[in-house]
């Protein structure tokens, strides 16, 4: 195994080969990784045989730190084109790559912060070389059980909610031209951490998701009236909930309709497999993924710096 640094147009077809991958997901699709000002990625070679990718994504010091916040860019780490299938080859296989990226990253980088996605379950080398450890969890449905399936393992209150959107005859929009659904809205609770993305760079985000049909936008309208919008995303396999709001007094109800409304437009147009609610780490909002009877996937931030210091506070990042 050998580590190589590129830049993205480097790989032919990158976005194809991500789709047709073990582990690739939309968030290392080469117009996402542009949007994100980041052109760098780190070749990964078996003998001269290009077997994957990791994206560097862009920091305040690009030549000495790599830093993936998990609130903008859900999944990071390293895109492998193929595994081995059997278990044990798979795990040796899988750990070779990661002391290949570990040994090239920690004599470049002063600091390392990045996720890897659910299917990079082991991360054994990067805890024998330092790397502190940030144990996280998202939520999936399986749609291919089809929808009535799905809505039989919706919690009591969800159905209800349901039936309440439905009794009041709210208006499901799929808004593929961003004509009602709002950023700005989306975005409010970015005001709780002070974070120095914008509104344009989400607008501008949500936007080429739809030119590039890897995304939509979807309201919820009462009486005409927007009171619930819903963005997601999605590659080949499968769709993330990633920008959502609602009017405070149809809080729930609007929200679960949407959702139940995005099961059905993604099982109908027959997009993906697979929804994920995105993971977070407050309970008021891991519950209520788990009231729609999603089931739980494990995933880890890693992180990783040469003086040695600590991280104390990394779920440290204020109710959302």
């Amino acid at each position: 195994m050998k580590i190589k640094m590129g830049i993205i147009k480097d790989i032919v077809d990158i976005n194809d080969r991500i789709d047709n991958s073990y582990n690739g997901t939309c968030f290392a699709y080469d117009w996402f990784l542009k949007l994100k000002k980041s052109n760098k990625i780190l070749r990964i070679y078996d003998n001269d045989k290009l077997i994957g990718f990791m994206p560097i994504f862009s920091s305040n010091n690009p030549n000495k730190v790599i830093f993936q916040s998990t609130m903008y860019i859900p999944y990071g780490g390293p895109v492998l084109f193929d595994v081995p299938t059997e278990e044990r080859h798979k795990i040796k296989y899988i750990r070779s790559i990661e002391k290949e990226l570990i040994n090239y990253l920690q004599k470049k980088y002063t600091e390392l912060d990045f996720s890897v996605d659910t299917k990079i379950t082991d991360i054994m080398p990067f805890i024998r070389s330092g790397f502190t450890i940030e144990n996280r969890y998202t939520y999936k449905l399986d749609l291919g059980i089809g929808l009535e399936n799905l809505y039989e393992k919706f919690g009591h209150d969800r159905r209800k909610d349901i039936r309440k959107a439905f009794n009041k005859e709210l208006k499901f929009i799929v808004d593929d031209k961003m004509k009602y659904f709002d950023p700005n809205e989306a975005m409010k609770w970015e005001k709780n951490y002070g974070s120095e993305s914008t509104v344009k760079e989400t607008e501008k985000y949500i936007k080429k998701t739809l030119e590039k049909e890897r995304g939509m936008c979807f309201v919820a309208l009462d009486e005409d009236i927007v009171i619930g919008g819903v963005h997601i995303a999605w590659d080949k396999n499968t769709a993330y909930i990633l920008y959502s709001y609602y009017e405070r007094k149809n809080d729930d109800i609007a929200i679960a309709f949407l959702y139940y409304k995005i099961f059905e437009y993604l099982i109908a147009n027959k997009i993906v497999r697979y929804i994920d609610f995105e993971g977070s780490v407050f309970e008021s909002i891991e519950d209520w993924n788990i009231s729609f009877g999603a089931y739980q996937e494990r995933f880890y931030n890693l992180h990783w710096n040469k003086l040695g210091k600590t991280y104390p506070n990394i779920y440290d990042y204020g109710e959302k």
